[in-house]
């Protein structure tokens, strides 16, 4: 009963890391932000996939959730529509392209080579939809991973992110 008293007892870990631990996990969240930017740049290099596709169903799901704190609500409702006949499996659309495709049509589908992400479908030669600045967006993703890799990204003393 002794130890209740005064000192913690002695079966009790250290709660804090030693500072070489504390550099390693650095280490290999940095390695990690490396490895994920140079995917994202490559996922903008390689060439695209084109697929012709059936579109096999569509699905659809709305988040509600109060606006700050208050009873309004703000509904999100997200459009997928699924796929038969190739790798990419389903895409995230816009309500236009949702409500354009039925079940069954034929359509060509450009995706990326590594995540699959739809960048273009088309039914025909009409456009349904496109994502026009899908480069740029991974571009600048890609840089900032590189970037908090290198450590030119770092948190300040009141929480933000800042650039050294």
């Amino acid at each position: 009963m002794e130890w209740m008293v005064g000192a913690p007892p002695k079966f009790a870990k250290p709660s804090c890391q030693t500072a070489e631990e504390d550099r390693l996990i650095k280490l290999l969240i940095r390695c990690a932000m490396f490895i994920a930017g140079v995917v994202l740049l490559a996922d903008i290099v390689l060439p695209t996939r084109v697929e012709s596709l059936q579109v096999d169903k569509h699905t659809s799901s709305t988040e509600r959730r109060p606006v700050n704190g208050t009873d309004a609500r703000w509904a999100d409702t997200s459009y997928t529509l699924h796929f038969i006949g190739g790798a990419v499996s389903s895409c995230s659309v816009g309500y236009s392209a949702y409500g354009k495709l039925k079940d069954g049509d034929a359509v060509n589908v450009k995706a990326t080579k590594l995540f699959k992400n739809c960048v273009r479908i088309s039914k025909d030669e009409e456009v349904i939809q496109s994502d026009k600045y899908w480069k740029i967006f991974a571009f600048i993703g890609g840089c900032l991973f590189i970037a908090a890799a290198f450590g030119w990204v770092q948190r300040d003393d009141d929480g933000s992110f800042g650039f050294s």
